[in-house]
């Protein structure tokens, strides 16, 4: 097994998992340019990490466990303290791989999302999305901005403006509007097989923000974009003792009762 070490230079918990490795005999390779030769791919810091990795890995179809060394993350959903348990998980094969849905953006910018392609105000006014799935017309959104989210993404911003939670081997996208001005638009979940087009209009001509994933860019009035699911899927690694549901209880605190705090 030959492993890709992903990790910022800079993470002072980096000789922490070299450590681990190496007492396990686990063969590894620190930031490699690319993914030929590897068999797996090790995310080691956040959730931004973790998405620098998936970029890497491009269409290798190479899985990625991501080990979280920060507060947060649900992607690096392996926590800090419990590293040696996943390695040895990994290096026994007592895993599993799950699929998930990636986004392909194309029209006025062009990329891969891994959770989620949004479009937003640049400055104080609100914009206007058209949107229209499958060819047919469904509304405008005047919002501050428009979050379209794969199932990964539902933890990520998509839940900040009120978008459900999908467990990850939903094959959906969610639509959800930031800060609607008609409080009737609510968050639209539909299949993962849908072409998703969005129109942005400004006021007096302004521009908008577009971003996928943590990259973001200025486009001009009346710039459209197609959505679509990638042809490639994001494999991620689950270790054994490693759930989405414990992930939820552990980091969002589900189930606890803040009275028992008093």
């Amino acid at each position: 097994m030959k492993i890709a070490l992903y990790s910022r230079p800079e993470n002072l918990s980096l000789p922490i998992i070299t450590d681990e490795l190496r007492r396990r005999g686990l063969d590894f390779t620190l930031n490699p340019e690319g993914p030929a030769g590897y068999d797996l791919a090790l995310s080691f810091g956040g959730d931004g990490t973790f998405l620098s990795t998936v970029r890497k890995m491009g269409e290798s179809h190479i899985p990625i466990l991501g080990i979280n060394s920060g507060r947060l993350g649900f992607m690096a959903a392996v926590a800090l303290e419990d590293i040696g348990k996943a390695l040895d998980e990994l290096r026994d094969g007592r895993f599993t791989i799950e699929e998930r849905t990636l986004l392909q953006v194309a029209g006025g910018v062009k990329g891969l999302a891994v959770n989620e392609f949004t479009i937003q105000k640049d400055g104080t006014a609100m914009v206007s999305v058209e949107i229209g799935i499958d060819g047919e017309n469904v509304a405008t959104y005047w919002a501050d901005g428009v979050i379209v989210s794969t199932s990964t993404g539902s933890t990520a911003y998509s839940m900040s403006v009120g978008g459900a939670i999908l467990a990850p081997g939903c094959r959906c996208l969610i639509l959800s509007p930031i800060a609607p001005h008609n409080l009737n638009i609510r968050p639209l979940v539909v299949p993962d097989t849908s072409v998703v087009t969005l129109k942005v209009m400004t006021r007096n001509g302004e521009g908008a923000i577009a971003t996928i994933d943590n990259r973001e860019c200025l486009v001009a009035d009346g710039t459209a974009f197609e959505l679509a699911k990638a042809p490639h899927m994001l494999r991620v690694i689950r270790p054994a003792g490693n759930s989405f549901y414990k992930t939820l209880r552990n980091k969002l605190l589900w189930g606890v009762d803040a009275r028992n705090n008093n």
